[in-house]
Parts: C-alpha cells; structure tokens; sequence
C-alpha cells in the first residue's frame, strides 16, 4: 500500500536510530545545531518518518523542517543537504496535492531525480554518523531496502 511504503522510501536517506547524541562543544556550534535537527527529523518518532500524504499540515510542517534543516548545515554538507532537501520539498508538495491513487505514478516520475541525489543521500549519511555519531539503517545495503520484491523475500534466506 502507497501510504506505508512511500514515506519509508522518501525518507531512505534519513532513516536511522540515534546511538548518541551530538557533541556539546560549543566550537562546533553550527555543526551541533545541524546534529540535532538531523537526528530529531529521522528518529523513529518524527513527522517525517511517519508522515502521511492525507495530512496536508503534517506535509507541510514536515517540508518546513526540512528547509530548516538545510538552513542549518554546515558548509562541508550544505550542498548535499540542499539536494536532498529541494527534491523532497517537491516530491512532498507533488503527493500531498494528488489522490492516493495517483501518488505512485507521480512518484515515478521523479525517478531519474532520486537517482542523481544517491551521491548527496549518501554524503549525508556519512556526516551524520561520523560528524553527529549517528548510526544509520542504510538505505544504500542490500540488507535494508524499505520494501523488498516478493521474489526476493521467498526462496534467499532458506538456502543456508
């Protein structure tokens, strides 16, 4: 079902558990502030990793989050984390403005999009475990994909 699976694949990038927090050091000021943010829009508990499409607020709060996240990167990330942030911003104001029925075919379009941002994805990722102590679910392993294919699902594990 589109409403299940399609925030788990949005939100590929930013889907981790928090192992520690970020660091205090005052030096790090913009570094920190970004830490936090990040973790608090990926934890488990978030808007962003429970959002539904049918709740236009919710998207809307969520997109607003986003952008501030990126307002908060630090330089060595900030390109990265606005390519992440700009294609989400329009997948998510693409989906919440069309029926449930028409989401997977609008998400489809943005195919080739997604594709050119794996590179910043990743690069986000890595900051976010090694800058933030994060530890991140990878959506870029095999082992993690958000939804696998029933042909994957049935025969693989009993082999061994």
């Amino acid at each position: 079902m589109i409403s299940k699976w399609l925030p788990a694949f949005l939100i590929s990038a930013l889907v981790f558990f928090p192992a520690a927090s970020c660091s205090e050091d005052p030096a790090e000021g913009v570094s920190s502030n970004f830490c936090k943010k990040l973790g608090i829009l990926a934890s488990p508990d978030s808007p962003l990793t429970n959002l539904t499409f049918d709740n236009p607020q919710l998207v809307s709060q969520t997109t607003a989050d986003l952008i501030e996240l990126a307002s908060e990167a630090p330089s060595s990330i900030s390109n990265e984390t606005e390519a992440v942030v700009s294609l989400y911003e329009d997948i998510l104001s693409k989906l919440v403005s069309v029926s449930p029925a028409q989401r997977t075919a609008e998400l489809r379009k943005f195919q080739e999009e997604l594709d050119g941002v794996t590179t910043a994805a990743r690069a986000l990722e890595l900051y976010g475990e090694t800058e933030c102590g994060l530890v991140f679910l990878s959506p870029f392993e095999k082992s993690s994909a958000p939804i696998p294919d029933e042909s994957e699902v049935s025969d693989k594990d009993t082999s061994g």
